[in-house]
């Protein structure tokens, strides 16, 4: 956990809370989303890759962003949660800094509507661009529009 420890006292005043450590992971909140960027490029130079990048809906408030880093020589793994809120669901993209954040942003903009200010290229990456909403957030409703876009007959 050398990877981890280094970086929570690197930062301490940006990292606000260690959620859980166990064996081989740590999970960090990160108190100032304006500051990703910053976290992320010490955390590059000692994590092997940005593994995952998972969102979780938490209505009415916020979205949880969980940036889950692994490092394999270290059997270390690191995830970074950064809470958005619903009302500005946007945060700073870290795909100029790491190559595998490309499409992982891009689902969560698909799925969504996570806006990752400074990507290169933020459009859907499953759905087609006319696909009314974004189907994982708990407040999307399946509407005539959505079943008739289909040609389906779903039933939700």
């Amino acid at each position: 956990m050398e990877s981890s420890d280094t970086i929570k006292g690197r930062f301490p005043t940006l990292l606000s809370d260690v959620v859980s450590t166990n064996r081989n992971e740590t999970i960090i909140l990160l108190s100032d989303k304006t500051k990703l960027k910053t976290i992320v490029s010490e955390i590059k130079n000692h994590f092997d890759i940005l593994f995952m990048l998972m969102v979780v809906d938490r209505p009415p408030k916020v979205f949880e962003m969980n940036y889950i880093f692994t490092s394999y020589s270290k059997n270390d793994i690191l995830t970074l949660r950064v809470d958005i809120e619903h009302d500005d669901p946007s945060v700073d993209s870290i795909s100029n800094l790491l190559g595998s954040a490309d499409w992982e942003e891009r689902e969560a903009y698909d799925m969504f509507g996570i806006d990752f200010k400074g990507h290169k290229d933020l459009r859907r990456v499953l759905l087609p661009e006319d696909w009314p909403g974004r189907p994982l957030r708990k407040d999307f409703e399946v509407t005539d529009e959505v079943r008739n876009w289909t040609g389906l007959d779903l039933k939700f």
